[in-house]
């Protein structure tokens, strides 16, 4: 089905039917129930948005709600039928820069998502015919059928009407049950959102208050001198400060008592001493692995148990309490999307073994992953500067200004972290590296001897800070210092915030991975996903894809696999031996081939070579070895997780020293799980990437710390992805839409053969959507509406005819204008371009802006025009704003 702009406007100004469509509301009745339109945004320009912002808009809304008819008839959210497979639709929204794209974007995606919200739980209680007819006759199927389902009959005159109409008993009371459920669950996760709104209102009240206090006390200071977003930030500090201290007195109250109880309760763990070091260690030995058939819908596996989760973080494992206070309960995915509990966790582990997931995610609302909370906008961009900007966007919509809608960034601990004796080093006091603040954070919070003084084992501190995160929409900096107030950590408090936030911003590796987006609790089922300049994305997914497996990480595997066989080798099933000595062996070939770095057919030294998985094998005499197997063994068994707990709880590996070396390996990683995940590169396809196995030459092997290639100096296997993908078809089978939007993304052929490459028949209709756009320089907008995909690009919002682009090679004195790095620092080439300035503005009635490559040479350029008077001269003619660098 495909529908050009003009088509949609025209679908809609028809009337809608009222009724229930599948699971949309379109009654007419009152305008809550319409579905959004351009015209019906509330947009912060006073004069309206631009025509190509409307275009955008109008575009975007026209797919989701093809995708939400769509969606909504394939599953429905009370019978519960799946479709056989999902793809998520692919918008290609093309829109030049400084035309508002941004902020089109923003006022599109959540007009849409608060129509969404409002639909999953009108959806669950709108009754569908089965259930009419159920309620008329008690326990049966009314016999009273219309004219279509009659007809619709096969003609067998063996078989009366009645026996087609009937419905055996235990599928009505089973129908009966799921309805139950249903009402359980809508009125699970309406009491439990509308709990939330009613403690971040009243948050929002105290926040207004203080900032009127705060008002009135600066304009009574004759001295003072701040600015409206200084008066926000200052509020919201100072009442994140006092809820603080409330938590942390309810968090010391609640904790003695919790111990109390604890001393007495008959199931509690005894500590670790070195008298039971056999029982402890009993939780690192491996389950016994029974069988190789892949189907797995029959085994039973209790991922519940402490045995199978040694990947949990501190403050998901060690710092998990007993209870449960109300204000992390307000933020509990499982009562915001009607689940009851949060079977997030576990997800990604259920799904290893069971295929078929809907029966695990069938009683949510509006079919979210169970645990994952709300439905969510989910915007990606490639720096942090581009998401703040977004975050500003959404702060001037209508739902913004109103501090309607929850807004969460997802940053790393070296921008979130406030801790300085981990961020900082101590000499100089420069800013660690993110690897090197990761170890340190990790160490501090499983040192016995030391602690964070921002982490606390309370159930309070880290749940109300969430709260106050998620009152107003807030960047990365505002979470900062909202976590440096509050003496609280913000890093893991935004990791929090995710199940109660709509509309999460991060950064493209968190998006990307799938590993990491389990690891932070993000899910993308039924979200909206907006990936900002995503030409980049081909790049960055290769980038994410790609691994190499060094020397080093074998041997230490291969360290760690050999202890660990000899203490546990009279426990361990026979099918657990057979394995990991396919594992060791692997291990063996792997790093005997690394040292002597010879080829096994000529002998000859080698540096550098690239080959495919399937002759990296042949070449390791290991072509006889089943990989997928092995793989499925690893993820099955956790093998990774056993040893890096049992190596961990080794004395030799308690030191919290932390390597600084470009090559250091984080001891919170397992060596393992680095050759794990070369062998899921590996049995990938072979159109899919190459393996590179580098060897330095001799002497080589010394390590330069000063080198980016540093690492490079070890010998290694380095696998990288050529098709990207077959990596960005995660997000696709999960995500509701996906819109890719940019301001350079045509030709659309080559951002879809990168990432729709697999889906042929999508890539040709992108072709031939391709020709079909007008290569026209005008302002139209163009775009091809479709169930799978859409396509739109629009011309700048200045006429055409009001540009002139012009390249200047010379000055006014004749002097070469040359900008090379060697040449642009030159007293003539600046003289030079600020004379060509003057002579520019003499020309510009009105205002003009000059971008400069770097803040540096900005700095530089303006000292020189001010000792040569050309500075002066400017300021003569026109007034000059310079960009602040922050």
């Amino acid at each position: 089905m495909e529908m050009s702009a003009r088509d949609g406007r025209k679908l809609r100004q028809e009337t809608a039917v009222e009724g229930r469509k599948g699971g949309i509301i379109t009654s007419t009745s009152t305008d809550e129930h319409k579905y959004p339109t351009s015209s019906t945004i509330p947009f912060p320009f006073a004069s309206g948005p631009y025509a190509c912002q409307a275009a955008l808009m109008d575009a975007m809304l026209d797919t989701l709600k093809l995708v939400d008819e769509n969606d909504e008839c394939d599953h429905d959210p009370v019978v519960g039928t799946t479709r056989k497979e999902h793809k998520a639709n692919i918008m290609m929204l093309e829109s030049p820069t400084g035309t508002g794209k941004s902020l089109s974007l923003a006022c599109a995606s959540l007009a849409w998502l608060k129509y969404r919200e409002q639909c999953d739980l009108n959806a669950l209680t709108q009754p569908s015919k089965e259930d009419k007819l159920l309620a008329d006759t008690g326990n049966k199927i009314s016999t009273k059928v219309d004219s279509s389902s009659a007809s619709a009959r096969p003609n067998n005159k063996n078989k009366p009407d009645w026996l087609y109409d009937w419905t055996p008993p235990d599928q009505v009371a089973k129908e009966q049950e799921k309805k139950r459920q249903t009402k359980a669950c809508l009125e699970r996760a309406a009491s439990a959102r509308g709990a939330l709104e009613k403690d971040l209102n009243s948050i929002r009240k105290q926040l207004k208050h203080q900032r009127l206090l705060d008002g009135y006390a600066y304009a009574a200071s004759s001295s003072s001198n701040i600015g409206k977003q200084e008066l926000i930030r200052k509020a919201r500090e100072h009442i994140v400060k006092k809820a603080m201290i409330d938590a942390r007195s309810k968090g010391r109250i609640k904790g003695c008592s919790i111990r109390r109880k604890s001393d007495v309760s008959v199931g509690k763990k005894r500590p670790r001493t070195t008298n039971n070091e056999d029982e402890d260690d009993s939780m690192y030995c491996l389950s016994a692995y029974h069988s190789d058939d892949e189907n797995t819908n029959n085994k039973k596996f209790d991922y519940n148990s402490s045995d199978d989760d040694d990947t949990k973080s501190v403050k998901d494992g060690e710092g998990k309490q007993r209870f449960k206070s109300k204000v992390a309960s307000l933020i509990n995915g499982g009562n915001l999307d009607g689940s009851g509990e949060n079977k997030l966790k576990y997800q990604h582990q259920v799904n290893k073994i069971n295929s078929r997931s809907d029966d695990v995610d069938a009683m949510t609302v509006g079919g979210v992953t169970p645990g994952s909370g709300i439905r969510k906008i989910v915007y990606a961009a490639r720096t942090h500067s581009q998401l703040s900007q977004f975050v500003g966007e959404i702060k001037r919509t209508k739902w913004g200004k109103a501090n309607d809608v929850r807004v969460i960034a997802l940053g790393g601990r070296r921008l979130l972290c406030g801790n300085r004796e981990v961020t900082e080093s101590r000499s100089g006091g420069r800013k660690r590296s993110e690897a090197i603040i990761t170890e340190k954070c990790l160490d501090i919070q499983k040192s016995s001897k030391l602690s964070c003084p921002l982490l606390t084992k309370d159930d309070y501190a880290i749940p109300t800070l969430s709260m106050h995160m998620l009152a107003e929409p807030s960047d990365i900096e505002d979470l900062a210092g909202l976590g440096e107030a509050s003496k609280t950590c913000s890093y893991y408090a935004s990791r929090e915030s995710i199940k109660a936030a709509e509309v999460v911003v991060v950064p493209y590796n968190t998006l990307l991975s799938k590993s990491a987006r389990d690891a932070v609790g993000l899910s993308l089922k039924k979200s909206l996903v907006i990936i900002d300049e995503s030409h980049n994305i081909p790049e960055a997914l290769r980038s994410l894809s790609s691994c190499t497996m060094t020397a080093s990480a074998i041997d230490g595997a291969m360290i760690q696999l050999t202890n660990y066989v000899k203490k546990y080798s009279s426990r361990l099933a026979g099918r657990n031996i057979f394995y990991l000595g396919q594992i060791r062996r692997f291990l063996t070939s792997s790093a005997k081939y690394l040292r002597s770095g010879r080829n096994r057919n000529s002998g000859v030294k080698m540096n550098k070579e690239m080959v495919t998985a399937t002759d990296l094998l042949f070449t390791l005499k290991l072509d006889n070895l089943n990989l997928f197997n092995i793989l499925r063994y690893l993820e099955r068994s956790g093998l990774s997780q056993k040893l890096h707990g049992f190596t961990n709880a080794s004395a030799e590996y308690k030191s919290i020293e932390v390597d600084t070396s470009p090559n250091f390996v984080s001891k919170h990683i397992s060596q393992m799980s680095v050759v794990e995940t070369f062998l899921r590169c590996l049995t990938s396809s072979q159109q899919e990437g190459r393996v590179i196995i580098e060897i330095p030459e001799e002497g080589a092997n010394k390590v330069d710390t000063g080198s980016r290639d540093s690492v490079q100096s070890i010998a290694n296997f380095r696998y990288l992805l050529l098709d990207p993908s077959t990596e960005f078809k995660n997000i696709r089978q999960e995500a509701h839409a996906i819109v890719l939007a940019g301001g350079t993304l045509r030709p659309f052929t080559h951002i879809a053969t990168e990432l729709l490459g697999s889906d042929k028949e999508l890539v040709k209709k992108t072709n031939e959507v391709e020709k079909s756009i007008s290569c026209s320089n005008d302002n139209t907008a163009q775009s091809a509406i479709s169930m799978l995909l859409t396509t739109f690009t629009c011309g700048h919002v200045v006429p055409a005819q009001n540009v002139l682009m012009t390249c200047l090679s010379k000055g006014p004195s004749g002097v070469k204008l040359d900008f090379r790095h060697s040449s642009r620092c030159l007293d003539s080439t600046c003289r030079e371009l600020g004379e060509t300035v003057i002579k520019v503005i003499e020309e510009i009635p009105h205002g003009m802006v000059i971008f400069l490559p770097s803040y540096s040479y900005e700095a530089f350029l303006i000292n020189k025009w001010k000792s040569t008077g050309i500075f002066k001269r400017i300021l003569e003619k026109k007034k000059i704003f310079r960009e602040p660098k922050s």
